[in-house]
């Protein structure tokens, strides 16, 4: 009787061949030999054909032309060749693992007791370990016990410490001769920890017939005594043995902590009893709560990784902990549009190698100052980025931290001068459009890329803002929804009231100059509104007279002067009917 089981991506089965040769492979079963048909691309048609012999050994034999068998031990079986086993046997095809044993006999199988009751009541001596367990344990003893518990449970969950932390367990708690955790991986059953680790054995530490049942039944099993009729199973020198299963977060049986008592040592003939078994579970559970609780911090940290790329540190972690925050909401936000003026001309100069480092500079500037004012950078595109404030954790006066953040923006163009305007010949300079309103906030990605972002008016809004900084020649501009909300006193300038492509209706848009300003500035300001609001007007005449004492004295004349001096003038010239004054800003 052999016990086998074969494991790839696409199954799963254990199979109990009673006698005679038994095959593998893709293909069907031939000259009426039973065959297990395996689901593997990379496995030939006709593979391996196993056969028990009657000296208790496995014949292996490989029926491939094309491909070997691999072992455990990383030797191969060529193809057309043979090879002869002591079971248990591990085979690799394909992507296909072959577990090959004899199951226990009946005898043995009835010494594996379940733990099916409570806790015993100890009626002996209390002493430290579990076999020893008194009446009454003393509080030196529960405290041993808890301490033994809480030092599993603190230690790095996966980690080296943690496995050897339970396999001395084992022993000091238990009162075991020999502890291991032992997991299973692709269909093998491999030794995390031991303890002792110095007495290694140089056969088998364990049953794999034992282990295979724990996982078939998934529950602890523990012998009184061992008699083990078949001596390819036997362990040299073990008496009796505990096993419990360890679970994953899925609930499935991941591996086990492993447990044995020695016929050489004092405690020989005593077997293993209900309470010590009680105890395995109790470790095998504080494994299984470790794993899970590594599981659990991975896909956090994935997640958390994940977030940071578009949010702060602390906004992400905010997120990462309550997901509904993704949930598509509208809400009142300040939305930031950035982007380098001429920035084609600059690719066509630096070539492609260069482009990119220029854009990487300056959008990993940008994305500082947004988050340094609880912004979120929530797109980028080439030499651009869209930012929101308000969204999704509420920030307390979006609309001035979204100004401050374009100041300071502004305030970079001199570090990107220092290291690029020889090579391109002229400064790097930034065009900003701001707005504030209602935009619908969440995941506007998909369910497979995840992509958090804001859509709506008040967001097209904004990116038209920033085009319209190309015509009116000021870096930064701000409609009047984001002016009406600044009550802190920042330097600002009504330019016009604009039409904008795409846009219906019209919009105030306002010059965001500094967060003060000096007396002279503010003078000159408030000259540059009287001229506007007598263009709006139609007083046509005055507000030429009025804006034409902007231009005395003035190096770098300013453009929406010019533009407005100019528009006045021409309706002078030819007085237009009718006449709304609002200002046509071209297309972005």
């Amino acid at each position: 009787m052999l016990r086998i089981r074969v494991s790839n991506k696409l199954e799963d089965q254990e199979i109990e061949h009673p006698s005679g040769p038994l095959e593998f492979g893709r293909g069907p079963a031939r000259n009426n030999i039973a065959r297990c048909v395996l689901k593997d691309l990379y496995v030939s048609k006709d593979h391996i054909r196993v056969l028990e012999l009657d000296d208790g050994l496995v014949r292996i034999e490989n029926l491939s032309q094309r491909n070997s068998i691999r072992l455990e031990d990383g030797t191969v079986i060529a193809t057309g060749n043979s090879r002869e086993f002591v079971p248990p046997v591990h085979l690799m095809v394909g992507e296909t693992t072959v577990n090959i044993e004899r199951p226990q006999p009946e005898s043995e199988e009835r010494l594996l007791q379940v733990i099916a009751s409570p806790f015993p009541r100890p009626d002996d001596s209390a002493h430290t370990t579990l076999m020893e367990l008194g009446r009454s344990p003393s509080p030196e003893t529960l405290a041993h016990w808890f301490e033994t518990v809480i030092a599993v449970q603190r230690a790095a969950a996966g980690s080296l410490e943690f496995f050897q932390q339970t396999a001395r367990a084992v022993v000091t708690l238990v009162g075991l001769d020999r502890g291991l955790v032992v997991l299973r991986r692709e269909g093998r059953w491999m030794v995390q920890a031991r303890y002792p680790e110095e007495t290694r054995s140089s056969g088998r530490e364990f049953s794999v017939t034992t282990l295979e049942r724990v996982a078939r039944e998934r529950r602890t099993l523990f012998q009184a005594a061992q008699s083990v009729a078949n001596p390819a199973e036997s362990l040299q020198g073990i008496e009796a043995v505990a096993a419990s299963p360890i679970f994953d977060s899925h609930d499935r049986v991941v591996g086990a902590v492993y447990g044995s008592r020695s016929r050489i040592t004092p405690h020989a003939g005593l077997g293993i009893g209900s309470l010590e078994a009680q105890v395995m579970q109790l470790l095998a559970s504080v494994v299984g709560v470790g794993l899970a609780r590594q599981e659990q911090e991975a896909r956090a940290l994935r997640r958390l990784v994940q977030l940071e790329q578009f949010f702060p540190g602390d906004l992400a972690r905010e997120m990462e902990q309550n997901p509904h925050v993704l949930d598509g909401q509208e809400r009142e936000v300040t939305v930031l549009f950035s982007d380098i003026r001429g920035f084609s001309h600059m690719a066509e100069r630096l070539g492609p190698m260069d482009t990119f480092r220029l854009a990487g500079e300056v959008m990993d500037r940008l994305t500082t100052r947004v988050q340094e004012t609880g912004g979120v950078v929530v797109h980028y595109a080439g030499d651009g980025l869209m930012a929101l404030w308000n969204a999704p954790k509420d920030v307390p006066d979006h609309a001035a931290h979204a100004c401050r953040t374009a100041l300071a923006m502004l305030a970079d163009q001199p570090t990107f001068d220092a290291d690029w305007q020889q090579r391109l010949g002229r400064p790097v300079r930034l065009g900003i459009g701001i707005n504030t309103g209602l935009a619908l906030c969440g995941n506007s990605g998909s369910k497979k890329k995840f992509h958090y972002g804001a859509l709506g008016h008040a967001v097209n809004l904004a990116n038209r803002v920033e085009g319209a900084t190309k015509q009116l020649g000021i870096p930064i501009l701000l409609t009047g929804s984001t002016h009406a909300q600044l009550t802190n006193g920042f330097a600002t300038r009504r330019l016009c009231r604009a039409r904008l492509p795409g846009i219906d209706g019209t919009t105030d848009l306002y010059e965001l100059h500094a967060e003060s300003a000096t007396e002279e500035w503010q003078e000159w300001h408030l000259t540059y509104e009287r001229g506007l609001a007598l263009y709006e007007a139609g007083r046509w005449l005055e507000a030429c007279r009025t804006l034409h004492t902007l231009l005395f004295g003035e190096t770098e004349h300013d453009r929406p002067t010019l533009m407005l001096l100019a528009r006045a003038t021409q309706n002078l010239q030819q007085p237009p009917e009718p006449f709304d004054g609002v200002i046509e800003v071209g297309q972005k």
